[in-house]
């Protein structure tokens, strides 16, 4: 019967970095992620709500301040027969005056003067996300007939503000990366500077049977809990700034706005950071055990 002996952890320094090191690392990696998964499900609603609709807007006054009430009638009615004839439109409406004071309230406020403002007419048309139709053809037949017609896009303006961000969640994976690197490094430092420490231990204990398994699984075991303990303590620590980035969000306006909520799938994503740098800290111990052991046995 082989004689099993512990090694003896409490006299190394392991216990106090490898929980304070997983505890900042997950920290920051949680928010960082929270971050990342902000802005994809942002600019995915983005994609979704505003690759499918443009508007056209009529202006009510010329340039010089004179009104076009006669005419506005006519350029509304020849816009909408344009628009609705034109391929990849699947509808266009024209808003009523109630409609426009809504979209324009959180710039200009609410205020019961605000009809009286020389506001333009606007045409809200509906399109084919499988056919976009050709902007720069239908500015021009617009123009064609309606010259004072102003046809607006998202489109453009979208696809700049999703290049910004794409390539900002590129660089949060790529910083994410090197958490995960940097903790790798540092727990390899950590496993060997302890296998040093126990090295006249390990060696009794392999005299005494224990086999390389079993001297690997517990220097194993052993970083799992310790990174395990202060990456939960860096999650639970992360919650109350995610919960203010969150409060802060939800207290903006306008078209852009960054989605502050998260959902079910997103939260078991974040959840799962504290237990995936646990393994990732099990496999490199386990690895660099194994590995060291053939050396020094």
């Amino acid at each position: 019967m082989k004689k099993r002996a512990d090694i003896p952890f409490s006299s190394d320094s392991s216990k106090f970095f490898i929980p304070w090191l997983s505890m900042f690392m997950v920290f920051i990696a949680t928010l960082i992620l929270s971050v990342a998964i902000v802005v994809y499900s942002s600019v995915q609603s983005w994609t979704d709500n505003i690759s499918g609709s443009l508007t056209v807007q009529i202006p009510t006054y010329t340039e010089k301040g004179e009104s076009r009430e006669e005419k506005i009638a006519t350029d509304i009615e020849m816009a909408l027969t344009l628009l609705r004839s034109s391929d990849g439109i699947t509808g266009a409406s024209l808003l009523t005056d109630e409609q426009v004071s809504a979209l324009m309230e959180p710039w200009i406020g609410q205020s019961d003067s605000m009809m009286e403002l020389p506001l333009p007419k606007i045409i809200d048309v509906n399109v084919d996300s499988k056919n976009f139709p050709n902007i720069t053809q239908l500015k021009a037949d617009l123009y064609e007939q309606v010259p004072e017609a102003v046809l607006d896009s998202h489109r453009a303006a979208l696809d700049e503000l999703v290049l910004f961000f794409e390539n900002m969640v590129n660089l949060i994976a790529f910083i994410l990366i090197l958490i995960l690197i940097t903790t790798a490094i540092s727990v390899i430092y950590v496993t060997k500077s302890s296998l040093s420490v126990h090295e006249k231990v390990i060696e009794l204990i392999h005299m005494m049977g224990a086999s390389d398994f079993y001297i690997t699984i517990q220097f194993a075991m052993r970083s799992f809990k310790l990174t395990l303990i202060g990456s939960l303590v860096g999650f639970i620590l992360a919650l109350p700034i995610m919960a203010l980035f969150n409060y802060f969000l939800s207290q903006m306006n306008g078209s852009f706005v960054l989605e502050s909520q998260l959902g079910i799938l997103q939260w078991v994503l974040l959840a799962s950071v504290p237990f995936l740098t646990a393994i990732l800290s099990f496999l490199t111990a386990y690895k660099t055990v194994s590995k060291a052991l053939k050396q020094i046995l």
